[in-house]
């Protein structure tokens, strides 16, 4: 009997778009799990099913697979808001929504909540920064829809948009930190109403008076104790 010897060609090569896909994803599962600093590029490219050299075809360090990892994060972040926002009527709905699709991000993945946390500290201050450059996204988001809501009358003409937005970046970032460091378990729509009525109280064109103005800085600390994780 005669033996047919068939070649056999090599499997097509995946596209690049798609490798570096793999990496970043498999990059994000290994830092979750394992932390940035034991997260070994040996370890992703076993989870990405490719050898260790390959990664460094596409990423010179960990370090920069983590600037991807994060920004891609912050990516799909912004565009679900972005799809989201245009439906919802109203600055007031638009700014509450902003706080609670936040604190949504916070608590869905602890583990990037981690990787956030790092990268912030890592960052070097002389350089673009990618994190500082999302908080501002999210901060003029904010502001935009404050200065709607003093234009068509809903919050005070004298509004700070800046200090609004100082306000619940400080709230959102303290949750935050307390959830990185407990694991404690955050009702986000509890959360959500305690940050809104804390700073609605104090910009709406309706509620308004004095004595509103005057507890303002009383309820902020409360808010700032029931999210302290001492």
């Amino acid at each position: 009997m005669t033996l047919t010897i068939v070649a056999l060609k090599d499997a097509p090569r995946p596209p690049k778009k798609h490798r570096v896909d793999t990496i970043v994803e498999s990059a994000r599962k290994v830092f979750c799990a394992s932390g940035f600093e034991k997260g070994s590029i040996e370890n992703i490219a076993k989870v990405a099913g490719i050898a260790e050299g390959t990664i460094y075809r596409y990423f010179e360090s960990k370090r920069s697979l983590l600037e991807e990892v994060v920004r891609r994060h912050y990516d799909l972040f912004f565009d679900d808001i972005q799809k989201s926002l245009a439906s919802i009527e109203s600055p007031s709905n638009r700014l509450r929504y902003l706080i609670h699709r936040t604190l949504l991000l916070i608590l869905e993945d602890r583990g990037m909540c981690r990787l956030r946390t790092l990268y912030r500290l890592l960052e070097n201050n002389e350089l673009p920064s990618l994190a500082r450059n999302q908080n501002l996204r999210m901060a003029d988001m904010m502001a935009h829809e404050i200065k709607s809501g003093m234009k068509d009358g809903s919050f005070r003409s004298d509004t700070s948009p800046s200090i609004v937005c100082y306000m619940i970046g400080g709230a959102l970032e303290l949750t935050e930190f307390s959830y990185v460091q407990t694991g404690t378990a955050i009702d986000a729509d509890e959360t959500t109403e305690s940050i809104w009525q804390t700073i609605h109280g104090g910009i709406s064109s309706k509620d308004a008076t004095e004595e509103s103005l005057a507890r303002l800085i009383e309820r902020l600390t409360q808010v700032t104790d029931r999210l302290d994780p001492a």
